[in-house]
């Protein structure tokens, strides 16, 4: 099979996953994210793909589009974000977030020092695990290629990650309230239609449903979906030419911090904000990314676990959680709020209406879209400085 082919193929997969996804409700709620990276893996298991692609042309391509889709995604993602809006539901929403994500850093450091013997490139782990922590899956992938990271390890943290968020998801939204009820607050209502006026600036990204990507068919809309493409590869191009003026071992890090810098001042003109599935297109490229991805994965790591890796991870998810309610408590920060900006950083956007509904609180569904909007902004910087920083200090 040609490089060409070879291509389309991996393009056209997350296609018929989300057409799968439409029609088999079961499947759809596993989630499309979920079942491409599976798919992925379970192709990269039966052992063909080399046989079929061949194994020079398969590499070349898995490791190029992979590097694309996620470069070519982020500013997607964040076009349409309204981060004046975002900023601005302040409160103890904010003040909570601002609490998670530093309860992450801390944990995912404490996480360093205790494994740094243990683990290899230990900082890489720590700089992934700070990005997915704080914004989400395509803010991790953005810290690989911005610091470098290596292949078998990233795909072994998406593995252990999905295991493991799937079992914080299922903590949050059963027993997570009756336990932290017994020492904080509870929630204060602040009026059935408290964020309504803020729900169209939110909205497009809380659909975590395969229908999503319906709007991608639009075909009236085409031309500004292309616009919004146009643009984000614009973005990228000006961060490679920004990147090429570092030394090569700081490029993959400026390209990555540019990209995303771009992507945020751009999402201040209207003009490109109100570009029609910009955020949609964005996601369908992490889909491509994600079964691209799982097709690179060394179906071992799954039979034979890295019980450092998978307990580091755990670390930071109990760890994290923990903190935050301690200081949740100091700052008097209520229950529902607590668990909703918990879940925007270590979730991202699309869980939280399903938080919400868990937690019978609809109140909290638009200040936790503005919390996990802020993961999304901040998770390079922060994945990034992490990295480096826990680097200097092991001396690695």
């Amino acid at each position: 099979m040609s490089a060409a082919l070879t291509l389309v193929a991996y393009l056209l997969v997350p296609a018929l996953l989300v057409v799968l996804c439409q029609r088999v409700r079961w499947l759809d709620k596993l989630g499309v994210v979920v079942l491409s990276f599976a798919s992925g893996i379970a192709l990269a298991a039966t052992g063909m793909l080399p046989d079929l692609a061949g194994a020079e042309t398969l590499k070349a391509v898995q490791t190029n589009l992979s590097e694309i889709a996620i470069a070519l995604a982020l500013p997607l993602l964040v076009f349409s974000i309204d981060v004046k809006a975002s900023f601005g539901m302040a409160g103890d929403t904010m003040k909570s977030m601002g609490v998670a994500l530093i309860a992450v850093i801390i944990a995912s450091a404490a996480g360093a020092f205790i494994y740094a013997d243990s683990l290899a490139n230990v900082w890489q782990i720590a700089g992934m695990s700070v990005g997915a922590y704080t914004g989400g899956g395509p803010n991790m992938a953005a810290i690989k290629t911005a610091i470098g990271a290596d292949e078998n390890i990233f795909t072994t943290m998406i593995t252990y990650d999905i295991l493991l968020s799937a079992l914080y998801l299922m903590f949050v939204m059963t027993l997570a309230k009756p336990i932290f009820s017994r020492f904080l607050r509870p929630y204060r209502s602040q009026g059935e239609h408290a964020y309504h006026s803020e729900e169209e600036k939110f909205g497009h990204m809380a659909d975590e449903t395969a229908n999503a990507y319906k709007v991608l068919a639009n075909v009236k809309a085409l031309p500004k979906t292309a616009l919004a493409l146009l643009l984000s590869a614009v973005s990228v191009v000006i961060a490679l030419g920004v990147a090429s003026l570092v030394p090569g071992s700081m490029s993959s890090a400026v390209t990555i911090i540019t990209i995303t810098t771009l992507g945020v001042l751009a999402s201040f003109v209207p003009a490109i904000r109100n570009l029609p599935n910009s955020f949609q297109l964005g996601m369908y490229l992490i889909l491509v990314f994600c079964f691209t991805t799982g097709t690179m994965t060394d179906t071992s790591i799954v039979t034979n676990l890295n019980v450092d890796l998978f307990a580091y991870i755990s670390i930071i998810l109990i760890g994290s959680l923990i903190l935050q309610a301690i200081i949740c408590r100091l700052l008097d920060i209520d229950t529902d709020t607590f668990l909703i900006t918990s879940s925007a950083a270590i979730m991202s956007v699309p869980f939280i209406p399903v938080i919400a509904g868990a937690l019978k609180n609809r109140e909290i569904i638009l200040p936790g879209f503005a919390a996990a909007i802020i993961g999304y902004i901040v998770g390079n910087y922060l994945g990034v400085g992490v990295a480096f920083f826990t680097r200097w200090l092991l001396g690695a």
